[in-house]
């Protein structure tokens, strides 16, 4: 089975505009909750940078990696920035003694084999005093039938041509209806929302969780 960073490398032009195009829901979430300023940032599995940017309105320094080069090029060419750094690198083999003040992954750790290790990892790189937030899809099943994210991308279509338009929305249910698209989703391996409060509740104690639709959210403080 193809792995994600493969698949990725395959369509990153084509996946970096169905980024643009999703439900705005989730990034104005996301916005509302991040931390006003820092210091230091990281954007884990930044993709083509889609939330890179927000990160570096507030934060002085941004760090993004992403194990997908394509990707990782995408945003250095559309999405630069003086205070953003774009690494291609693996979470699992990424360090930075100085920590950060702000750490943030979405819709990534799904596709990694042990979710525990990363997220340990992931709270070893939050400085005193640091905030995560943590944003991943969950499902009841680990893998969706192929049919399921079939029907989805269907039922979406009307809301997606109210929102978009008509040629857009037609794009976005071809992309998503494509085979190089549901090949991806086949090999995600998701937790249930009871599960991932359960996994990422014991690697972050204390932690607040938000229920996103499709998604699910962890908000931690490290203490000082």
């Amino acid at each position: 089975m193809e792995s994600a960073r493969q698949s990725f490398d395959r369509f990153a032009a084509d996946y970096d505009r169905f980024a643009g195009l999703e439900s705005p829901k989730l990034r104005h979430w996301f916005t509302a909750h991040l931390p006003p300023k820092g210091r230091r940032a990281l954007d884990v599995g930044c993709g083509s940078g889609r939330y890179t940017l927000l990160l570096a309105e507030r934060f002085d320094s941004v760090v993004a990696i992403d194990i997908s080069e394509p990707l990782i090029n995408i945003a250095r060419r559309r999405r630069p920035h003086r205070r953003v750094r774009y690494d291609v690198c693996d979470v699992m083999a990424f360090g930075d003694p100085a920590g950060f003040d702000f750490v943030f992954s979405s819709t990534t750790l799904h596709h990694l084999q042990d979710v525990n290790a990363a997220l340990h990892r992931l709270r070893g790189l939050i400085a005193p005093g640091g905030v995560a937030i943590l944003i991943d899809n969950v499902a009841p099943r680990p893998t969706p039938a192929r049919w399921v994210n079939v029907l989805g991308a269907l039922r979406a279509f009307p809301a997606d041509w109210r929102r978009l338009g008509w040629n857009e929305a037609t794009w976005l249910l071809k992309f998503r209806t494509g085979s190089s698209w549901l090949d991806h989703l086949a090999s995600d391996r998701y937790l249930s929302r009871e599960a991932f409060q359960h996994t990422y509740g014991a690697a972050f104690p204390g932690a607040l969780f938000y229920s996103l639709g499709y998604a699910h959210a962890l908000i931690w403080r490290q203490p000082p």
